[in-house]
Formats: C-alpha cells, structure tokens, sequence
C-alpha cells in the first residue's frame, strides 16, 4: 500500500482498520481477502491452531462478502477438508501411527498449541464455531450488531497485537 493510501486509511479510521472498513473505502475487490501484514511476525500464525490459520484468507472473504456470523460459520463449514480438526482424545490414535513425518509434526504442533490454550484458558477448537469463536476471544476478530440486528464479524487488519500479548502462559 502506498504511503498516500496508508495515511488516508489512518485517518478515516482512526488508527484501526479491518477488513469491513476496507471494503467500505472500496478497497478489497470481489473474491479478494486481506489478512494482517503482521500475521505472522506477530505470532499468530505460529499460536493459532491450524483450522484457524488456514481458514483465515475464508474468513476474511466471508467479512469482506458481508455475511453474517452464522453465515459465516456455513461458508467456512463449505471450505474444511475433512481433516481439519484433530481429534486428540480419538481412541487408538497415537502420534506412532502416523506414516509421514509431517503428520507427526502436525500432530505434535497442534498439541501444544492445545497446551497453551488451555494454559491461558481457552479451548482448542473442534469446531468452526469454535474456530470463530477463538478468532473473537483472542482479538483478532469482533462481533457487533449489523443490518437487522445480525451478528456480524469484523477483523482487525492492524494494529495487531502480538500473540504473546493475549496467550501469555508460556
């Protein structure tokens, strides 16, 4: 974004901007998803479970398409594989049987990923509800009351706090 663009942004938003206000400045064209600059260098793409990191561009698109928020929950339930969540209390699963060694590094990420959000009290989502619902209570994404009292979803784009902020139980 050029610095003239950015300026602008800044002072039509106070500051804040997200995906909603993007679009509402004409800025984010049909099909397209916006997701922080900071993702990543802020942590949110090492802490966030996996379902929520890899349905981050989805969720941005379905703020950006304006639905609402059970709207949302059946677009992003459209776009899972079916492998999507781990289910780490499913009997006779063990890390030893995966056959791939990415599987297991998987497997062993999301575990403590799990830890952490249970160190911090959160829950690791099974679920998109829950998924959406972590984006919510960790602050990466708000709820408010939209067009004919819906309960839309919006999501901040920046400034983006750093996750070590939110999760802070190591």
């Amino acid at each position: 974004m050029f610095s003239f663009q950015s300026e602008a942004i800044n002072f039509l938003t106070n500051g804040k901007v997200t995906v909603k206000g993007l679009k509402q400045l004409g800025l984010i064209t049909e099909g397209q998803c916006v997701i922080p600059n900071q993702f990543y260098e802020s942590g949110w793409g090492l802490w966030l479970p996996m379902p929520n990191v890899t349905l981050v561009p989805y969720f941005s698109n379905a703020i950006a398409i304006g639905l609402s928020r059970d709207d949302t929950i059946i677009y992003l339930e459209n776009k899972i594989k079916p492998n999507t969540f781990l289910d780490f209390e499913e009997a006779g699963i063990t890390p030893t049987e995966f056959d791939m060694d990415e599987k297991q590094m998987l497997y062993e990420r999301e575990k403590e990923i799990k830890r952490r959000l249970e160190a911090n009290g959160y829950q690791y989502p099974k679920s998109i509800n829950e998924a959406v619902s972590l984006y919510v209570t960790l602050g990466l994404a708000v709820e408010e009351v939209g067009e004919q009292g819906r309960i839309c979803l919006d999501m901040l784009i920046r400034p983006l706090r750093k996750i070590d902020d939110v999760l802070i139980e190591p």
